[in-house]
């Protein structure tokens, strides 16, 4: 839900935008798992072929209802002790641990 400008300078200054096929900016009226759902037949995708990225519970709540992996990153919205006790399939202190996982 973040403007597609801003993810996008967050991934050059780490050296992570060559990484991403697309980065996809919504709006922040549908449900983060509408959205998703949406995404995923728009682009004909698999959910196991996708891996989301957010800072907050509400992110690994709607990845998980669409079976949709997720890295939280925890220099943002929620802190780590908060993002961990929602069960992300990775949480990452650092935008580089990002490229391990990927």
């Amino acid at each position: 839900s973040n403007s597609q400008s801003n993810v996008e300078t967050v991934l050059k200054t780490n050296n992570l935008l060559t990484y991403f096929e697309f980065i996809k900016s919504k709006s922040k009226l549908l449900s983060k798992s509408k959205s998703m759902k949406k995404l995923l037949l728009e682009y004909n995708l698999k959910p196991e072929n996708i891996i989301y990225i957010g800072d907050e519970t509400r992110d690994i709540e709607a990845a998980h209802k669409v079976n949709i992996k997720i890295i939280c990153v925890s220099w943002g919205f929620n802190t780590r002790k908060v993002l961990s006790k929602y069960s992300p399939d990775y949480l990452v202190d650092q935008p580089l641990e990002i490229l391990k996982i990927i």
